[in-house]
C-alpha cells in the first residue's frame, strides 16, 4: 500500500515540476508581451541603477548648503535640475533618494511577507489557529493603513527604519489573507494527501510543498506592496514622521519644496515625478505579473 502510494506521490512530483517550469516560461512570455509592464521594468531598472551608483551619478555632495547658489532654476550651468532653497544640487539628492527609497521599500515588504507569509500558512493549514489568526488579521484591517503607521511611529519614534517598520506592521494582514487563501485551496489535493498517508511532518509539507505553491500571488503581493510602500514612506516624510532633514528623501524634498511653490516650483515637482514614476512602474509590474501568472489567461492575447 504504502509502496503504491510512493509511487503516485513520485510521479505526482515530477509532474508538478514539469508544470513548474513550463509556467516560468509561459509567464514570462506573457510579461514579456505586456508593453506596460516592460516601461515599469525600464523605470525599475532605471531607479535600482541610481541606487547602486549614487556616488558616482551624483554631481555633488547631497546635503552640502551653497547658499550664493540656492534656487537656481532647471537646466542651471552645474545643476541640471536646479538647486534648493540652501543651494543643494536637487539632482544629487534625487539620485540618493532614489536609494533611500528603494531600500525602505525593500526592508518593509521584507518585514512585512516573513509576518504575512506565517501567519497565512499557520492559518490555512491548521484549523485550530485559523479562528485566533484571522481574528488578530481582521483587528489590523480596522485601523486605517496610513493612521496605524503613524500610532507606530509615534510609539516608536521617527526616523526610516521606524517607518520601514510600520510600513511592514501595515502590510502584514493582506499578506496574511492572501496566504491564507491559497493554502485552504492547495492543502487538500491529491499530492498533499499522499505525502500525509506517508507520514511527512506538517511542516516539511507546509516549507516544501505549500509555500512553493503560494509564490505566484506572493510575487504579485510584493511587487504592488512595494509601489504602496514607497509612497507611504514619502507620505510619512512629507509629515516629518520619516526621513529628517537634511536627509535627501523625495517626500521630505517635496514638503521642504512647499513654501517655494511659486518662485521655484521644481523643487516640489521634480520629487513629485520622481516618486510619481517609481510608483507607477511598481504597480503597472504587479499588474503585469498578475495577469502573466492568470491560467486562464490566453497566451496570444
Amino acid at each position: 500500500m504504502e509502496t503504491g502510494v510512493a509511487v503516485k506521490t513520485g510521479h505526482a512530483t515530477a509532474d508538478l515540476g514539469r508544470k513548474k517550469e513550463k509556467m516560468y516560461i509561459t509567464t514570462l512570455r506573457r510579461l514579456l508581451k505586456n508593453k506596460l509592464a516592460i516601461v515599469g521594468l525600464v523605470i525599475i531598472a532605471i531607479q535600482v541603477l541610481m541606487a547602486i551608483f549614487a556616488p558616482w551619478l551624483a554631481t555633488h555632495d547631497p546635503v552640502k548648503q551653497n547658499l550664493s547658489a540656492a534656487e537656481l532654476p532647471v537646466f542651471s550651468d552645474g545643476h541640471w535640475l536646479g538647486t534648493d532653497n540652501y543651494g543643494r544640487d536637487i539632482w544629487s539628492r534625487i539620485v540618493y533618494g532614489a536609494r533611500i527609497s528603494l531600500v525602505v521599500g525593500i526592508v518593509s515588504v521584507s518585514l512585512g511577507l516573513i509576518g504575512g507569509v506565517a501567519l497565512g500558512l499557520l492559518a490555512g493549514y491548521y484549523k485550530k489557529l485559523d479562528g485566533l489568526i484571522m481574528r488578530i488579521v481582521d483587528l489590523l484591517f480596522a485601523f486605517p493603513g496610513i493612521l496605524l503607521a503613524m500610532l507606530i511611529i509615534a510609539i516608536l519614534g521617527t526616523g526610516l527604519m521606524n517607518v520601514a517598520i510600520a510600513i511592514s506592521i501595515w502590510s502584514i494582514p493582506t499578506c496574511a489573507r492572501i496566504v491564507r487563501g491559497s493554502v485552504l485551496s492547495i492543502k487538500n489535493r491529491e499530492y498533499i494527501l499522499a505525502m500525509k498517508a506517508l507520514g511527512a511532518s506538517n511542516a516539511r509539507i507546509i516549507i516544501k510543498h505549500i509555500l512553493p505553491n503560494c509564490l505566484a500571488p506572493i510575487i504579485v503581493f510584493a511587487t504592488m506592496r512595494m509601489a504602496t510602500a514607497i509612497l507611504s514612506a514619502a507620505s510619512l516624510s512629507y509629515l516629518g514622521l520619516g526621513a529628517q532633514p537634511p536627509t535627501p528623501e523625495w517626500g521630505a524634498m517635496i514638503a521642504a519644496g512647499q513654501a517655494f511653490m511659486w518662485t521655484s516650483p521644481h523643487m516640489t515637482v521634480v520629487p513629485g515625478i520622481a516618486i510619481m514614476l517609481v510608483v507607477f512602474a511598481f504597480n503597472v509590474v504587479g499588474d503585469g505579473l498578475r495577469d502573466a501568472l492568470d491560467p486562464n489567461m490566453d497566451i496570444n492575447q
